[in-house]
């Protein structure tokens, strides 16, 4: 099921824009710089990506484990975090600009932030799935400085170009990338969302273009 399920959304594209737009976007990153703190994207790793948590562990953004790699976290410390238990809203969520978005996927989103990429920041070549036992799907939310030359994304080697504030669905489990080559930071909202058939039916039938 998980497989026809996920099938069913890239049937429409690897990449898709659905009818959800988040207004004032600019206004929105000003007012997330303003009262938080973005907090370094795993750590482990000297590049200059931060994050500031949508969902997390506790309701808190402290980033911590939410946006270091479960897999290394759970090595030092004996744990056994999964993607899943990181679905306690924190008060981001509450923005009215935000809340919007959130809602047709209320109950379904888990470990979800936005991800700031400061002048040279990159996510290198990579896919978020492996196997064919599909749990979940990636809904990305352009912000702020989205648009190549100054910043790529890429997927199934193609470069994408964004509508500030519309909600997409885009296929990471295609090989993608993307890189911030210019001198402002670029902004980004990633939902990881259950994958079940009443969420791949509300953005399959609540398309941009129907």
């Amino acid at each position: 099921m998980s497989v026809e399920l996920y099938t069913g959304l890239t049937a429409y594209g690897t990449v898709f824009e659905t009818g959800l737009l988040m207004e004032n976007t600019h206004k929105f990153v000003q007012w997330t710089e303003e009262n938080y703190e973005y907090v370094r994207y795993n750590p482990r790793k000297d590049i200059a990506r931060y994050g500031l948590s949508i969902t997390s562990l506790d309701g808190g953004t402290s980033g911590v484990p939410d946006l270091d790699s479960l897999y290394e976290y759970n090595n030092e410390h004996s744990t056994s975090y999964g993607e899943r238990d990181f679905a306690t809203y924190t008060s981001v969520s509450e923005h009215p600009d935000l809340k919007p978005i959130l809602e047709p996927f209320r109950n379904d989103i888990f470990r979800s932030h936005i991800i700031k990429l400061d002048p040279g920041g990159y996510f290198p070549a990579h896919r978020d799935f492996r196997g064919i036992e599909f749990d979940s799907f990636r809904l990305l939310v352009p912000l702020l400085n989205c648009d190549p030359p100054q910043f790529t994304f890429i997927v199934d080697g193609k470069i994408y170009e964004w509508e500030l504030g519309r909600v997409c669905f885009v296929d990471t489990v295609k090989m993608h990338y993307l890189f911030n080559a210019s001198t402002k930071p670029t902004y980004f909202i990633v939902l990881n969302v259950d994958l079940n058939p009443q969420t791949v039916k509300f953005c399959t039938s609540y398309l941009k273009y129907r």
